[in-house]
């Protein structure tokens, strides 16, 4: 039997998690790893396909009845966030496993047509996947558009990042763009891929 420091949040105690949102919906703690913050504010979590891994909003909630996927094919959610920096924001995350480097340009355009929005997407190099990422301010909301691609095998992530800025949210948004943004592309730098090989091979038990 597990001992308390092992269990997964979905196995433990309600009362003894941390009281914040993420971990308050039964839903939304199954993804997540631990009770141990990444970093303040963040918690580990995994997605069902098993295939990638971020840092999760305290403030985060995945809409269960969203949640749709494939095996280890295909993710698709949308995740509620309330945040103390950009207020209230809105969350879409696709995951596709065949999506390749050799159809980047294609899969970016068309990401851009599913978006509505002719982007103009930046490259942001990582760790073994790079970030293309662009923004736009669209029916009082400031959105932020992140494409993930893979660069050690197969599969991309499509990220759309909404945040509130109607009526009178707007004016806090406005002075508050640049933090807004940095908190953003911050997050969007945690999302990373499983390299399943290196998982094998580097388990030296």
């Amino acid at each position: 039997m597990a001992s308390e420091k092992t269990k997964k949040p979905s196995e433990m105690n309600p009362e003894d998690l941390p009281d914040v949102r993420a971990f308050q919906d039964e839903f939304t703690r199954g993804f997540l790893q631990s009770t141990e913050e990444t970093k303040p504010g963040y918690y580990p979590f995994l997605s069902g396909t098993g295939k990638y891994e971020m840092d999760f909003p305290e403030g985060g909630m995945i809409s269960e009845r969203a949640y749709a996927r494939k095996e280890k094919v295909h993710e698709g959610y949308s995740v509620h966030i309330l945040s103390d920096v950009v207020g209230g924001a809105d969350t879409t995350i696709f995951y596709y496993s065949d999506d390749t480097t050799d159809e980047l340009d294609m899969n970016l355009e068309s990401f851009s047509s599913r978006i509505g929005k002719d982007i103009n997407y930046k490259e942001i190099a990582g760790d073994g996947q790079s970030l293309y990422y662009g923004n736009f301010e669209r029916m009082g909301f400031h959105t932020y558009a992140g494409y993930i691609q893979n660069e050690n095998g197969n599969g991309a992530l499509e990220v759309i990042y909404r945040i509130d800025c109607r009526q009178e949210l707007k004016e806090k948004c406005n002075k508050n763009k640049t933090e807004n943004e940095k908190y953003v592309l911050d997050w969007l730098k945690t999302i990373r891929f499983i390299d399943e090989n290196k998982e094998v091979n580097g388990d030296e038990s």
